[in-house]
């Protein structure tokens, strides 16, 4: 008797299981959406809201019941129009989008309010018994423009300090020349030194004379200095010779070897004269 009571319950919790799991495996729910329910700062382009559903609702019957669910309206209430697209790839994707081509046009930093009817069905006939509601917002453009038109300023304010301290520190860092003379007023000079025009003239073109000699000498000893260090230049390294003359062409041979043999004799040859002359 116990064990037919036994028996009996554990039938009866199984019908039970059986017919709560075929219940839930049949309900249609919202599964996300995107934007969520009460995000900010949302896309003011292609406005409007990703559903996903947790059953298969692509049917040609259940696009029939289902298009006339999905509504959206902004913040006051006004409808906006648009286009219910369901997915054949993803059984449970539909996408509900405001439809340009009616002249609709996303407002900055507004609301709006998709609805979900009571009644939505899937491609088996399970009914969402109860309505759902997705609220965004679109993002602030005033703001944005304000935020990106600040950086701008700041970015370019930025280059320009950047740009003075580096050109002050090459000016810095530039040797100083010399300034150029004020131009030469003889008539001004005369007035000064009580001296005649003919006579700060003469004085004024001795001093321009005796500064152009002193320029062209200074030229004179930078080139001499040039060619002495190219002459110690052969003196210094290895395998670098000074030559007075190009080689002739029908010269055996100019091997290294050989033209450190001839120069060799050349220098020897030199302390043989010096010698002589000394006696």
């Amino acid at each position: 008797m116990k064990r037919l009571s036994l028996i009996s319950a554990l039938t009866a919790v199984m019908i039970m299981m059986s017919a709560a799991m075929a219940f839930a495996e049949g309900n249609l729910e919202l599964v996300s959406s995107y934007p969520e329910d009460g995000q900010t700062n949302t896309s003011m382009e292609n406005l409007g809201v990703k559903l996903t559903f947790s059953n298969p609702i692509n049917s040609e019957e259940a696009k029939k019941t289902d298009k006339s669910k999905f509504s959206i309206k902004d913040e006051n209430g006004k409808v906006v129009p648009i286009n219910v697209l369901f997915s054949e790839k993803n059984d449970g994707l539909v996408l509900v989008l405001a439809d340009a081509d009616e002249g609709f046009t996303a407002e900055n930093n507004a609301e709006y309010t998709l609805t979900i009817d009571a009644g939505l069905v899937d491609n088996e006939g399970n009914v969402m018994e109860q309505a759902k509601t997705v609220t965004f917002k679109t993002y602030n453009q005033q703001v944005n423009n304000m935020v990106n038109m600040v950086m701008m300023f700041t970015m370019f304010g930025g280059i320009m300090v950047l740009t003075m301290r580096q050109n002050n520190k090459k000016d810095e860092d530039e040797p100083q020349t010399e300034s150029k003379e004020a131009a030469f007023n003889p008539y001004k000079e005369a007035k000064k030194t009580g001296k005649s025009v003919e006579e700060v003239r003469a004085e004024q073109a001795k001093k321009e004379a005796k500064l152009a000699k002193k320029k062209a000498r200074k030229k004179k000893d930078d080139s001499q200095s040039a060619d002495k260090k190219i002459e110690n230049c052969a003196e210094l390294l290895n395998n670098v010779y000074h030559v007075h003359a190009p080689a002739p062409v029908n010269k055996a041979n100019r091997s290294i070897e050989a033209l450190r043999a001839e120069r060799k004799a050349s220098g020897s040859g030199k302390s043989k004269s010096g010698k002589g002359k000394k006696k």
